[in-house]
C-alpha cells in the first residue's frame, strides 16, 4: 500500500463497521470516498434515501447506507403473495416514497 491510498473496508467488513443507526451525508461521503456535495446529489436525485432534518441536515439510515456501499449485502424487500394472487404492498419491507410531501 502507497501513503496516498485509501483502503475501503470490504462488504464483509462492511456490515459489522456499520454499528450506528444513522449516518450524516459527510460520514457517509468518508465511508464511500465521495466528496459530500456528492452524496447530497444521490439524496436530491432519489438515488440514495436520507431523512430531511431540518433545510440543511439529512440522516442517512443505516440500511440506506450498505444498500450503497455493498447492494449485495442489502436484503431484498419482502412481499407476500396471498394465496387468490393478490400481492399485498401493506406488507412488503420497502422504504417510504420519495420525495416526501411538504407539511
Amino acid at each position: 500500500m502507497r501513503n496516498n491510498e485509501v483502503v475501503l473496508p470490504g462488504p464483509a467488513d462492511l456490515s459489522s463497521e456499520l454499528d450506528q443507526p444513522f449516518y450524516s451525508p459527510a460520514e457517509v461521503a468518508r465511508l464511500a470516498g465521495l466528496h459530500p456535495s456528492t452524496i447530497l446529489g444521490y439524496i436530491h436525485a432519489g438515488r440514495l434515501y436520507a431523512i430531511k432534518l431540518s433545510e440543511r441536515t439529512y440522516r442517512i439510515p443505516n440500511k440506506a447506507v450498505l444498500k450503497l456501499l455493498a447492494p449485495e449485502l442489502a436484503t431484498p424487500p419482502r412481499i407476500s403473495e396471498q394465496p387468490h394472487g393478490h400481492v399485498d404492498l401493506g406488507e412488503a419491507d420497502r422504504e417510504p416514497e420519495w420525495p416526501w410531501p411538504e407539511e
